[in-house]
């Protein structure tokens, strides 16, 4: 019989629950993440080197960026991940030449003169104070592809939380005009659905249609259930059928919930090594409990009262929930609830599958919202 503690550092070791974190494993992403890193092996231009990752809140996004970057590191390219903000052209430059500086140790020497202004660079990837001077974003980074090309590295870029900005703009018309040039670079971009689409209409960035795009949906829960069989089955820990079924359906394809709640199965599971239907129950309420205060309570912090108003009216129609239905709910016509169905799609936290429809695009927020009554 093990000690308890045993049981917690395979809960450590299998699942990873922190929101944005990276796990130990993908579930059903392993294609996507093959698919670009065989894009870094195609010629320069290819479209596959150009992707776009859409999906809403705790599809796992954050944690396939993270993943790419060890990967591209692996086969040669000096990576810079960033969030979208309006310093991000700056903070790129800035993540390329700190990731990229281990490869020119060699260059100790500063140069100086005509030279330095010549190449660009003073020593290693730090501008010379002309260049840093006079240059913008566009010719920073043609600079550093060709002084990371003579070390035989290509640049990837990595943008969290996308969004049409000025920033967006002057970043993706570089890339745009540097894949013109022939530069050994790539970039994978991740958003909300609304945000991507925002970004394909932009009419300075039409030329991002022509990227792969990905739809980051929920699990399979069959694989999530595979997965958790071959986690417990590894550590020695017993779970019948029925609670494995019970486990992964309760996820509802969730990549953070998935990882909540394995973690806490394995926090509770006794001595013995025996999950029962009650330990099934506490690690699932400790699951949601932590959805609570991770998920929840920041995305309706972020709202309106009149955000949440309607937010609660749609909990209590069931889903899909039908405008008109709302619309009674609410006690308001069509137009009046529109300015609120906009809003919330934009931020991911309703989505619309089909005309005249919504539903809840974040799991058991719905049920969240009925408690708050």
């Amino acid at each position: 019989m093990r000690k308890k503690e045993d049981f917690y550092e395979s809960a450590q070791k299998l699942f990873q629950p922190t929101f944005g974190n990276r796990p130990m494993q993908y579930i059903g992403r392993d294609g996507v993440i093959e698919q670009f890193m065989a894009g870094l092996k195609e010629p320069v231009g290819s479209r596959n080197r150009c992707t776009l990752f859409l999906g809403q809140r705790g599809m796992g996004k954050t944690a396939l960026l993270l993943e790419l970057n060890d990967r591209a590191q692996k086969e040669g390219y000096v990576v810079a991940r960033v969030t979208a903000h309006e310093g991000m052209p700056k903070a790129i430059i800035e993540q390329l030449q700190l990731n990229g500086s281990k490869y020119f140790d060699d260059e100790k020497k500063k140069l100086s003169g005509v030279t330095a202004g010549a190449l660009g660079f003073s020593f290693g990837l730090t501008f010379s104070e002309a260049a840093e001077r006079q240059y913008g974003f566009r010719s920073k980074m043609s600079l550093l592809c060709d002084k990371l090309a003579e070390k035989g590295k290509g640049a990837l870029i990595l943008i969290d939380e996308v969004r049409t900005s000025t920033a967006m703009r002057e970043v993706a018309a570089a890339y745009q005009e540097l894949i013109g040039d022939r530069k050994d670079i790539a970039i994978a971009m991740a958003g909300l659905p609304y945000s991507i689409s925002n970004l394909l209409n932009d009419s300075v960035l039409t030329f991002l249609n022509r990227a792969v795009k990905v739809e980051l949906g929920p699990l399979s829960t069959n694989l999530i259930r595979a997965y958790y069989e071959r986690a417990f089955k590894s550590i020695k820990i017993k779970v019948s059928d029925d609670i494995l079924d019970r486990a992964a359906l309760s996820t509802r394809g969730f990549p953070y919930l998935m990882q909540l709640i394995g973690y806490y199965m394995i926090q509770y599971t006794p001595k013995d090594g025996v999950v029962t239907d009650e330990i099934m129950d506490k690690a699932k309420k400790a699951a949601l409990a932590d959805m609570d205060d991770n998920v929840f309570k920041p995305i309706l912090n972020s709202l309106s009262d009149n955000d949440k108003v309607f937010l609660k009216a749609l909990a209590h129609c069931g889903e899909p929930a039908t405008t008109s239905r709302l619309q009674s709910k609410l006690g308001r016509k069509g137009p009046a609830i529109q300015p609120y169905r906009k809003r919330l799609i934009e931020a991911g936290v309703i989505e619309s599958p089909r005309r005249g429809e919504l539903v809840f695009a974040v799991p058991y927020l719905s049920e969240y919202l009925q408690n708050m009554d």
